[in-house]
C-alpha cells in the first residue's frame, strides 16, 4: 500500500514564528502587568513602613503611660488622725506630711506647657535612694511627677558632620526625687517642694501633646466624675486646716482616670517647627476639657478628634481609670 504525503496548506507552512505586532502587543501586555505588580508592592511597602512608624512611635508614649498608670496607683499620704492644737485640743482632724496635687500645667508657678493638661506630684513608696546600702529598703519613699512640656529636645551631632538645627518637641516628663532629697517635708503647706521636684525631671517620651489628669469616685457613686472636682484639678491640703476639714483634706482620690494624647513622629515633625507651640495644636485643643463632667468630656474626646483629623495630624488616645490603692476616702 503506498502512502502519499500530503503538502500542507500555505499558511501553515509560512508560520514559522510570531509575528512583530504580536510580540510588541505581548511586551506591552507584559509591561502593564508588570506596572500593576510593581505598583501593589509599593503601596504595600509604603503602607507597611507607614504602618510600622507609626507603632514605633507611640511604642514610648504607652510605655510612658504604663509608668504613669503604676506609680500612680501606688501613691500614698500616710494619712493619721491628730488633735486641731496640741496646746489647747478641741477635735481631731485628718493630718499628713505628705501630698497629692493634681494642677494645670504651666499656671499658679506649676511646672509644664500650658495647654497640655494637668499635672501631677505626689510620693510613692520605690525605695529609690542614693546610698547603696538604701537599695534594700523598699518600703522608702520617692516623691514623683509628670507634666507635658514643650520646647528644644537634645540632639547630638555625629562627627564629624556639623551640629543639626535644633529639633523642638512635645515631651512627657517625669520627675522622681530620692529618699534622702524629699523637700515635701520642710514644706508643709505650699506647694515649693514641687518646684525641687521638677528640676529633676527627665523625659520619657516625646510627641505627647495633652496629659489629662481626673480624680473622682468611682463610677458608682459618681458617674458624672465632678463631686471630687469641676476642673480636673486636686490639691490634699486645700481647706486642711479648717475645723470641718472638706471630704479632700489630706485624702487621695479613690480614682485617677488618666488620658494622653500622642502623635505620630511624622505628625510633629511637620507641625513642631520652632520654639513656638504649635499653631494646630492649639487650635486642637481650643476650648476643650474644661469642665470635668462625663458627657461633657466623651464630647469633648469626639471634638478633639475630629479637629486632629481635620488638620491631617495622626494620633492616639490613651486612656484608663487607675484606683489609687491607699485612698481612704469614704
Amino acid at each position: 500500500m503506498e502512502i502519499s504525503a500530503r503538502p500542507l496548506p500555505a499558511a501553515w507552512r509560512c508560520r514559522k514564528a510570531f509575528t512583530l505586532v504580536e510580540l510588541l502587543v505581548a511586551a506591552a501586555l507584559f509591561s502593564l502587568i508588570l506596572a500593576i505588580l510593581l505598583g501593589v508592592v509599593s503601596q504595600a511597602s509604603t503602607l507597611t513602613r507607614h504602618a510600622g512608624d507609626r507603632i514605633s512611635s507611640f511604642q514610648s508614649a504607652r510605655a510612658a503611660f504604663d509608668q504613669i498608670t503604676a506609680k500612680l496607683s501606688q501613691a500614698t499620704l500616710n494619712t493619721y488622725w491628730d488633735y486641731d492644737n496640741p496646746a489647747r485640743p478641741t477635735r481631731y482632724l485628718r493630718m499628713s506630711e505628705l501630698h497629692f496635687l493634681i494642677g494645670k500645667a504651666g499656671t499658679n508657678g506649676l511646672p509644664g506647657s500650658a495647654g497640655t493638661g494637668q499635672c501631677v506630684f505626689f510620693q510613692v513608696p520605690l525605695g529609690i535612694s542614693a546610698l547603696p546600702e538604701g537599695g534594700d529598703l523598699r518600703e522608702l519613699l520617692n516623691a514623683g511627677g509628670f507634666f507635658v512640656q514643650y520646647g528644644p529636645v537634645d540632639v547630638l551631632p555625629s562627627p564629624p558632620f556639623p551640629s543639626q538645627p535644633a529639633k523642638y518637641r512635645y515631651q512627657l516628663k517625669q520627675a522622681l526625687q530620692v529618699s534622702e532629697d524629699l523637700s515635701v517635708y520642710a514644706d508643709r503647706e505650699g506647694t515649693h517642694w514641687v518646684g525641687d521636684l521638677a528640676q529633676q525631671a527627665v523625659a520619657v517620651s516625646e510627641n505627647v501633646v495633652h496629659l489629662s489628669l481626673w480624680p473622682r469616685l468611682p463610677e458608682g457613686e459618681d458617674a458624672a466624675g465632678s463631686t471630687l472636682t469641676d476642673d480636673f484639678t486636686y490639691d490634699s491640703r486645700e481647706g486642711a486646716g479648717l475645723t470641718n476639714q472638706p471630704r479632700t483634706a489630706h485624702q487621695m482620690p479613690p480614682v485617677v482616670q488618666v488620658t494622653m494624647v500622642a502623635l505620630d513622629e511624622k505628625s510633629a515633625a511637620r507641625v513642631c517647627v520652632g520654639a513656638t507651640p504649635p499653631e494646630a495644636i492649639q487650635a486642637a485643643f481650643d476650648g476643650l476639657f474644661a469642665l470635668s463632667e462625663q458627657e461633657q468630656y466623651e464630647r469633648d474626646l469626639g471634638v478633639l478628634e475630629t479637629r486632629l483629623a481635620a488638620a491631617g495630624l495622626h494620633v492616639r488616645i490613651f486612656s484608663a481609670r487607675v484606683a489609687v490603692r491607699e485612698s481612704k476616702m469614704l
